[in-house]
């Protein structure tokens, strides 16, 4: 193409045709202008291809991690469920036997109450593109903000979760329930064990010693005892509600996300 183009333009100045000469090499820019054109067209769909392609994978992988967040935060609500039944059973136990007595099926749910939750942020995806600053990849922009304004709302649970667990449920209860509620001859219930050995195995160390279940129950009904144990059994229900009511609006929140993100993919099918 390029070598007919030349032999037009030889055969124009050779004939002296100045004028169509003039208009061959106008027509020749513009051809190669088009070229120009044409190429960085091409470059550019083909660049906006890949960003295409690489925003669907991200979302992608923001659905899995989402899925796994309110799976994850399924776990913390059914555990926060526990510890409230726990000490509502220790409380209506307490009231309708004027005390702790008969506790053999009590204490192993007042040990429980020495438990808790760690909470994991699972939207490992989300935290790169902002730490990355690939969240500009996500062309919609309102779905961008939502992703912003999500991972600085999880942030924020999971530091007070985290803060929580060990100023109020460590420092401020633990101690006094494995004090007084007989961990060494009772263990945790049934139920805690088996909702701890799905995702952390582990057994009870049970001494067999009943002179020691008698001190036990003689210790806990000790006016200052009493007082004190019971107070942290309804202070340790209060904070479970309050930690079970977080987890379930977080997870409304996911998947009011989840849903977005999946409408995303599906608007690039």
């Amino acid at each position: 193409m390029i070598t007919f183009l030349r032999k037009i333009r030889r055969k124009l100045m050779t004939e002296n045709k100045i004028s169509r000469y003039l208009l061959y090499a106008i027509g020749e820019i513009f051809l190669v202008v088009i070229g120009i054109l044409i190429a960085l067209g091409i470059n550019n769909w083909n660049e906006n291809q890949k960003l295409r392609d690489q925003e669907i994978t991200y979302l992608m992988n923001l659905r899995d991690d989402l899925t796994a967040q309110i799976n994850m935060l399924d776990v913390y609500i059914d555990y926060e469920s526990i510890i409230i039944n726990h000490a509502n059973e220790v409380i209506k136990h307490y009231e309708s036997n004027n005390g702790f007595y008969d506790m053999d099926s009590i204490l192993p749910k007042l040990n429980d109450l020495s438990t808790r939750w760690t909470f994991t942020n699972a939207n490992t995806t989300l935290s790169q593109m902002l730490n990355s600053n690939q969240i500009n990849i996500i062309q919609n922009i309102n779905l961008k903000d939502e992703l912003i304004t999500y991972n600085q709302q999880i942030e924020l649970f999971a530091m007070n979760t985290n803060i929580n667990n060990t100023n109020l449920v460590d420092n401020l209860t633990t101690h006094t329930f494995i004090d007084y509620g007989g961990f060494a001859s009772y263990g945790n219930s049934k139920r805690m064990v088996e909702k701890f050995n799905d995702f952390y195995p582990f057994q009870n160390k049970i001494v067999d010693d009943e002179e020691l279940k008698n001190t036990i129950i003689q210790i806990l009904n000790e006016p200052t005892n009493k007082l004190r144990l019971i107070n942290k059994v309804a202070y340790r229900n209060t904070l479970a509600s309050l930690q079970k009511s977080g987890n379930e609006s977080l997870k409304q929140r996911s998947l009011e996300i989840l849903n977005m993100v999946k409408e995303e993919i599906d608007s690039h099918k």
